[in-house]
């Protein structure tokens, strides 16, 4: 066995991790940053009295998406490991995450 017929198939891999790394990173910070704006906008219209924030309310809802995230983030970790360029891909994304 050759093993350097499966470095196109690491390569591949690694570009094509770098790239998905790379855009999930850059959409994350645009995420976050409305997040932030719409969280700062909530906070701005409370104190002018405009609104009441029901803070039991909010944190209860802050903890369901955690539950999201988390249950999300197992199946991800499953759908990589069953990538059959899963090694270079990871190699990558991680690469791509790092420089986004």
């Amino acid at each position: 066995m050759d093993i350097l017929q499966f470095v196109p198939d690491l390569g591949t891999g690694f570009i094509t991790g770098f790239i998905v790394g790379w855009g999930i990173k850059i959409a994350l910070k645009v995420v976050i940053a409305l997040m932030g704006l719409y969280v700062f906008s909530l906070i701005y219209l409370s104190n002018l009295g405009v609104i009441s924030i029901n803070v039991d309310a909010l944190f209860g809802l802050v903890g369901n998406v955690e539950g999201a995230v988390m249950s999300y983030g197992s199946l991800a970790v499953g759908l990589i490991h069953s990538v059959s360029l899963g090694g270079g891909f990871a190699a990558g994304a991680a690469v791509g995450l790092k420089q986004g």
